[in-house]
């Protein structure tokens, strides 16, 4: 954009201003609150400095906290009801140092940010009572030029605009025409009543009619500026032709392929069963890239087979059907694979998702005729026919869900149980005319999803719920729930036919659910600590002892359990590492070393840019942001939303350890997309999947190893983005929360560090989805990413310059990534595309058009980007 069309836009946007109407008191967000009122929210009143209240569902103590003991004070009882005035770590405050644990004993509500504003309100004495502003710079349209030639007249009222004009002013009453001049206003010469003039700027109480001459703003004139989209038709008339454009410099150089970066052995999933010949296998997804599957020989330990899903990074359905064949669910593209174990042979059936916009599916059943399939996010289920090899239909759970999460089929394909979220939801679905009926008591539907079903007996349907570890046994025939109990793993296994029990495993411990008598035995077999099922299936080895098989870990190790003399053996199989999907990726702060992440499976490689060489640091997991302080990293893992850090900076990299500083789970939170540091402190926004509302933001101080959280920090959104930037922290948000998508478009804010629960919201000139990767660009303005459209920001101004380069993009948690190269241009990449921009005047060229993810600078200016599981480079010379 060049500089008279800046001008154009940021004249615009400042008259506008003067024309708003006086909003001081009118924005003023204690209008209709006085001093002493009270403030009402759900039937009581709202004290001065209350921030929520808990509802004590189960008996629960109140401690008093001494320095940082707690101490039991009395028991609150069931049904009884507390004001929260403060928290700590797990503790909500009820005054006076006294404290309730945050726990599944009691829930917790806050009231809105209007009620919260007006208690604030009612308890400051009028004098105190000034608003805050919010920054409300007005809109500007998008660069939008479709159908506008360059050099094309733009006609408005009887008149053409011309390059620079703002706008019109008709002269009413004779007026003077001023020189502006170093000593002041001199005037030139008397302006005619009935005359008008083009108006090309302006200053307080001045309209400019070019060369330096300006007329009065009074009542001697009456003044009229364009519409918008008559001066957005302007600027792009005003823009050179495509010949004319400065072309962005490229060479000629291809990308350098530097391999995959991060090798990892870790399962996904796993199912045990037999073939024909009574062979008794183990079947375990392996992540990697693409994704395997292993198959064990559970007789004799060993690996017998190992085979690329191509089409999948992941893969979390598996089934076998009544003839012994393995059926595998992938993740990416949909695609539907089978593994016969007689002749060891895996076909690809195909994207059955195919038409969709659905990539992932999250639980299979199998019959003799059908695999019936749920998804995500899409949240449908389909029927996929064995015979014909085609899929039968594809039809939504619910509206507004994101995911299906697990199934069942009756034994006579009458009904099939679906379960769905957030939050969850389950229903009984008529397979001959597809009509549903809802079966999940109310008390369930605060869970997530129901994350495994299985069906016994053709009655007794079982659930385990996402995240709470409950379990239940949902009566098909009484239509009702008959009993609940606690469970960690993976679903649950089949009934085992001689004791008439299903098993389960909780807290590290194997237990058998007897059906007939509703009794839970603990087996006394126990597993390896911090580990649960993560399948459970019954087989019979060559020696025919009928046994229980499951896997525990992420690492290959499998138990061996007999249900008759409850001896349980614990086995581990050895598969080679696979090179795996990277993920986050960023540079030390002296462009030495990249850091580059695993997807899913984790393992974080310290990349040498000279030697072009890696190192792993294994026992991380998926990480989502980094930052470096004062020598120390600090990176926030996936799941938990844990906010860690890498110990012993003085080892070698690959000897360094982790200690988790907070685990925001506490707070129904998943990721922390944003992180960054200043002045000793971290900040991190999060994106929340166990709440009812927004993510949060965190204040975490390094120096006294203490932190603040401010909940629901922008309603119903996450945090995606954080910069510091002139003495302000600016975010960016989703409209992405717990699988839900919030109606209002993403925010752009600041807030000043020393009071973050004080944020002012930025009007942007354009809706969108997902405002992310804020960075200070070479102009010394913020640049950032909104959808499919760069934008820089002038904070000085609140003047925005937009491009637009895709009409949307896809993603919850960001898919843009900016940064300044050494060169001074600014280089990105946006849905897989990898781009140059010029910042002066926002004209970028393609470097890729496809298959770029994230993006890193060396030292000398080379640029890397990551594609599937290898890293690449781009020479800038």
């Amino acid at each position: 954009m060049n500089r008279k069309i800046s001008s154009v836009i940021c004249f615009l946007l400042v008259i506008s201003s003067l024309f708003t109407a006086n909003t001081s008191y009118a924005d003023d967000v204690c209008k209709g609150i006085t001093y002493g009122q009270k403030i009402y929210w759900d039937g009581s009143e709202l004290k001065p400095g209350q921030i929520g209240r808990v509802s004590i569902i189960k008996d629960t103590y109140l401690y008093k906290l001494s320095g940082n003991t707690l101490v039991k004070n009395k028991l609150l009882k069931a049904g009884t009801g507390y004001r929260i005035y403060n928290f700590k770590t797990n503790l909500l405050g009820v005054g006076g140092g006294y404290y309730i644990n945050r726990d599944n004993k009691i829930t917790y509500k806050t009231p809105s940010k209007q009620k919260l504003q007006a208690s604030i309100c009612a308890s400051k004495k009028p004098s105190t009572s000034k608003p805050v502003q919010p920054v409300q710079p007005p809109v500007v349209v998008d660069q939008s030029c479709t159908g506008i030639a360059p050099g094309q007249k733009i006609k408005w009222d009887d008149t053409y605009l011309v390059s620079g004009q703002i706008g019109r002013v008709f002269v009413i009453k004779d007026t003077s025409l001023y020189k502006l001049t170093s000593s002041g206003l001199k005037q030139e010469k008397t302006l005619k009543k009935g005359s008008s003039y083009r108006i090309y700027n302006f200053k307080t109480g001045l309209l400019g009619v070019g060369g330096g001459y300006y007329v009065k703003r009074d009542d001697r004139i009456t003044y009229k500026t364009p519409s918008k989209k008559k001066l957005q038709d302007l600027a792009c008339a005003s823009r050179k032709s495509p010949a004319e454009q400065p072309k962005i410099p490229l060479h000629n150089k291809k990308p350098v392929n530097l391999g995959p970066q991060v090798f990892n052995q870790s399962t996904i999933a796993a199912k045990s069963g037999m073939d024909k010949m009574g062979n008794a296998y183990l079947y375990v997804i392996l992540h990697g890239t693409p994704t395997s599957l292993a198959v064990v020989d559970l007789n004799t330990n060993d690996v017998i087979g190992e085979y690329k899903l191509v089409d999948s990074t992941s893969a979390w359905g598996l089934d076998i059907d009544s003839t012994g064949t393995l059926w595998v669910a992938g993740t990416n593209s949909g695609t539907l694979y089978s593994y016969d174990p007689l002749f060891r042979k895996l076909i690809n059936h195909g994207h059955v998702l195919k038409g969709t916009n659905d990539t992932s599916i999250q639980d299979i059943f199998v019959n003799d005729q059908y695999v019936y399939g749920v998804t995500a996010y899409g949240a449908n289920v389909f029927k996929y026919n064995k015979k014909t090899k085609t899929r039968d239909f594809l039809l939504p759970t619910q509206k507004y869900k994101q995911y299906a999460k697990s199934l069942v089929v009756d034994k006579d394909n009458k009904f099939l149980y679906v379960s769905s979220g957030s939050k969850a939801e389950m229903v009984q679905w008529n397979l001959s005319n597809h009509s549903k009926v809802s079966i999940l008591p109310d008390k369930y539907k605060n869970e997530t999803y129901v994350e495994k079903m299985k069906l016994i007996d053709n009655r007794y349907l079982l659930t385990k719920f996402y995240p709470s570890k409950k379990a239940g046994i949902y009566d098909i025939i009484g239509k009702k729930y008959i009993n609940e109990f606690n469970s960690a793993s993976r679903g649950f296994s089949d009934k085992n036919e001689e004791l008439n029990e299903f098993y389960y495993t909780y807290e590290g411990k194997l237990y058998a659910y007897q059906l007939g008598t509703g009794i839970v035995r603990e087996t006394n077999a126990s597993l390896p600590e911090n580990t649960e099922a993560l399948s459970l299936d019954f087989v019979r080895l060559k020696d025919g002892t009928k046994i229980l098989v499951g896997l525990v870990d992420n690492k290959g190790t499998y138990f061996l359990f007999n249900p008759k003399t409850n001896e349980l053996f614990l086995k581990k199989f050895e598969a080679p590492p696979q090179p795996v999907n990277l993920h986050l990726m960023f540079e030390s702060p002296d462009k030495k070393h990249l850091y580059i992440n695993g997807y899913m499976s984790g393992g974080l490689t310290q990349f040498d840019t000279a030697e072009k060489k890696g190192i792993q640091l294994n026992g991380i997991s998926q990480l989502e942001s980094a930052e470096f302080v004062n020598g120390k990293l600090y990176v926030s893992a996936y799941p938990n939303a844990r906010l860690t850090e890498i110990n012993n900076p003085e080892l070698p990299w690959e000897q360094r350890g982790t200690s988790v500083l907070v685990r925001l789970k506490d707070y129904g939170q998943e990721r922390i997309p944003a992180l960054i540091s200043l002045n000793n402190h971290l900040f991190a926004g999060t994106y929340p999947q166990f709440t009812t509302s927004g993510g949060l933001l965190l204040d975490y101080d390094l120096n006294t190893k203490t932190y603040k959280v401010y909940e629901n920090y922008v309603n119903n959104q996450s945090i995606i983005t954080l910069h510091h930037h002139g003495g302000f922290i600016y975010g960016g948000t989703s409209v992405h929360a717990n699988y839900q998508k919030d109606k209002d478009g993403a925010k752009f804010f600041k807030f000043n560090p020393a009071n973050p629960g004080q944020k002012q919201f930025i009007s942007l000139p354009l809706r969108a989805s997902l405002v992310m990767s804020l960075i200070t660009g070479p102009d010394k303005n913020i640049w950032g990413a909104a959808d499919g459209t760069i934008f820089s920001y002038n904070p000085s101004t609140n003047n925005f310059r937009t491009v637009k380069m895709l009409p949307a993009i896809s993603g919850r948690y960001g898919n843009a990534n900016l940064l300044v190269g050494k060169d001074g241009y600014i280089y990105g990449t946006l849905e897989g595309r990898f781009f140059k921009m010029d910042p002066k005047t926002m004209n970028y060229a393609h470097i890729l058009e496809s298959g770029a993810k994230e993006i890193a600078q060396d030292a000398i200016g080379n640029i890397y980007y990551r594609h599937l599981s290898n890293l690449y480079m781009y020479p800038i010379k």
